[in-house]
C-alpha cells in the first residue's frame, strides 16, 4: 500500500474525503466521548446522522469530520459542507463561521477518526472482528474470510484496500448492531501504523499472513518487517485467537511465548488447519483436501496458484476461530473469485490469454506468480511483462536481478521489462540464458504491447499462449492489458 499521505489523497482527492452511513445515529454526547473533543459552539441534544470525511457526499444530519493533508486542509470546505446539510463539524482549529451547527474541536482530526472508529467498534457487544495483516496476500485472506463469514452472519469487510489509518477507520464505522462479524484489512508502511490499526479494530482474532521483503524503504530490512507485522499481535488482548502461519519462520518466531490462544495453519503435519492432496485443476484453479480439527473436506479453489491454498488456509483458520463451521468454510472457500488486477486469467481480443496480476508485486509475489505461470503451462509459451517492485530500499538491485533470473530459469518464452529497474532484470535474464531477442527492456508499456503484437503477427506467439503481467501498483502495469485490448 501507499503511504498515509497518498491514501488520504486518494480517498479525498483535493481536499475531500469519504462518507459512511451508520445506523443508530450518533448523539453530541457519543461524539464529544469518543474524539476527546471540546464543543465550541453552543449545543445540546443533538443527533447526527452518520459520520462523513467527503464535504461533496454529505447528507442532511451527517457530522462532517475535517481531515487534512500535507497539502490540503479539509476544514476549508466546512462551508460547503454545512450549506449540503451538516449539522455538526468535526475540526483541529478554530473556524471562522457562523455558530450555525455545533462544532468540534480536536487536536488531530486523523486521530479523531481513529477514536470514533474504535468507539463503535466497542458499543457492538456481540460482534467479532477479524484482522489480517501481512507482506502479500491479505486482501485475498480477508475477502476469503469475509466470503466464510458471510455464510454464518451478516458481515462487514474493509472496503477494496483501505486498510491504513484513514481506510480501516472508514470500514468500521459503517458497523452496526446487525453486524455479527467484521474482517479487517491491516496495511503499514512504517512502524507503529500497525499498532495504531490494532488498538482501533480491537481484534477478536488475529492472523499474520506472511513476512516478506516489502516496503524496505520504510522499514530497512526485514527485520524491521517483522517487528511492525508482530505489532498485531502485540497489541491483541489476552482473550483474542491469533492465527500462525507455520509455513513462515518469521511469523512463528513473533508467536512463541505470546499470552494468547493460537491456532495454525499450514501444509506441514501438526497444523491445526492443514491442506493435503493438492492439486492443479489447470487454468480452472486447484483442489485439495482441508483438515480441519481432526474433519476432512475436499475444497475446490476457483483461483490458481499454490500460495492461493495457503491464502486460503489462512482464511479457514480465521474464520473457523471466530466460531464457522467445515460446512460453511468449504462453501465460502469455493464462492471466492478473485478480485480485479489479482492473477486472474481472461482471454484478450487478440486470443491471447493474460494472466493479470497487475494490482502488485514484491520479491515473494513476483515468484508465486511465476511458478503458478509455470505450473498451469502446457504446450502454450509464456510471456512475462514485469515492472519495478517499489518501495525495496537498498535491497532493489538484487531483488530485480533474482527476479531476471527465476523468468529465465521458469522457462519463460520472452520477458518484456519496463521501469527503472528493466535493464537489471533483463540483464539477469540473459545471464541465465533466455535470448538477447526474447529478453527485452522497453521504456514504456505501450512499447512492450507493441512487441508483443509483433510476436503475434511474426507467429511466434499464437491464439491461447499466457502473458503474466505484474508490478507495483505504482508502476500501473494493467496499462498494458489495456493496449493489448484496444490495440488487438
Amino acid at each position: 500500500m501507499g503511504s498515509q499521505n497518498q491514501m488520504t489523497g486518494e480517498l479525498m482527492g483535493v481536499g475531500y474525503g469519504f462518507a459512511v452511513s451508520q445506523n443508530p445515529s450518533w448523539t453530541l454526547e457519543q461524539i464529544l466521548i469518543a474524539s476527546h473533543g471540546q464543543l465550541v459552539t453552543p449545543a445540546e441534544g443533538c443527533c447526527f446522522r452518520s459520520i462523513s470525511t467527503d464535504s461533496r457526499a454529505v447528507k442532511p444530519g451527517d457530522v462532517f469530520l475535517a481531515l487534512s493533508g500535507a497539502n490540503f486542509d479539509g476544514a476549508t470546505f466546512a462551508a460547503q459542507a454545512v450549506s449540503r446539510g451538516a449539522t455538526g463539524l468535526i475540526v483541529d482549529h478554530f473556524l471562522d463561521l457562523p455558530p450555525r451547527v455545533p462544532i468540534v474541536l480536536v487536536p488531530d482530526t486523523l486521530r479523531a477518526l481513529g477514536d470514533l472508529a474504535h468507539y463503535r467498534r466497542g458499543l457492538m457487544k456481540k460482534l467479532t472482528v477479524v484482522a489480517v495483516t501481512g507482506s502479500s496476500g491479505k486482501t485475498t485472506v480477508k475477502e476469503m474470510t469475509a466470503s466464510i463469514l458471510d455464510r454464518c452472519g451478516n458481515t462487514l469487510k474493509t472496503m477494496g484496500n483501505f486498510n491504513n489509518l484513514v481506510g480501516l477507520p472508514l470500514s468500521l464505522l459503517p458497523v452496526n448492531y446487525h453486524h455479527q462479524f467484521a474482517v479487517m484489512e491491516m496495511g503499514m508502511n512504517v512502524p507503529g501504523e500497525i499498532a495504531r490499526l490494532t488498538e482501533i479494530a480491537g481484534p477478536d482474532v488475529a492472523c499474520i499472513n506472511n513476512i516478506q521483503p516489502a516496503h524496505l524503504a520504510g522499514l530497512g530490512s526485514i527485520k524491521g518487517v517483522a517487528l511492525a507485522k508482530g505489532e498485531l499481535f502485540a497489541g491483541c488482548s489476552e482473550s483474542a485467537i491469533l492465527v500462525v502461519n507455520l509455513e513462515d519462520p518469521l511469523v512463528r518466531k513473533l508467536a512463541k511465548g505470546v499470552r494468547q490462544k493460537t491456532m495454525s495453519f499450514g501444509f506441514r503435519s501438526g497444523a491445526e488447519v492443514r491442506a493435503t492432496r493438492v492439486a492443479a485443476r489447470g487454468q480452472e484453479g486447484l483442489i485439495f483436501t482441508l483438515e480441519v480439527a481432526g474433519t476432512r473436506a475436499r475444497v475446490k479453489l476457483n483461483v490458481i496458484g499454490r500460495h492461493n491454498v495457503l491464502n486460503s488456509l489462512a482464511a479457514a483458520a480465521m474464520a473457523y476461530a471466530a466460531g464457522a463451521g467445515m460446512e460453511q468454510i468449504v462453501a465460502g472457500l469455493e464462492a471466492f473469485a478473485t478480485g480485479e488486477n489479482r492473477l486472474g486469467v481472461r482471454q484478450l481480443p487478440c486470443g491471447l490469454r493474460v494472466i493479470d496480476d497487475s494490482y502488485n508485486a514484491n520479491p515473494s509475489s513476483m515468484s508465486a506468480a511465476l511458478a503458478t505461470v509455470a505450473m498451469i503451462c502446457q504446450d502454450e509459451k509464456t510471456v512475462a511483462v514485469l515492472g519495478d517492485m517499489l518501495e525495496l530500499g537498498d535491497f532493489s538491485l538484487s531483488a530485480h536481478e533474482i527476479l531476471g533470473a527465476e523468468v529465465a530459469q521458469k522457462g519463460f518464452g520472452y520477458l518484456c521489462a519496463v521501469g527503472e529497474y528493466a535493464g537489471v532484470v533483463v540483464a539477469a535474464a540473459r545471464q541465465a540464458g533466455m535470448g538477447e531477442h526474447n529478453a527485452r527492456e522497453f521504456a514504456s508499456k505501450d512499447e512492450a504491447a507493441t512487441f508483443i503484437r509483433e510476436l503475434m503477427e511474426e507467429g511466434q506467439l499464437r491464439s491461447g499462449d499466457l502473458v503474466l503481467v505484474k508490478g507495483s501498483r505504482g508502476m500501473r502495469m494493467e496499462k498494458v492489458i489495456a493496449a493489448l485490448t484496444t490495440n488487438p
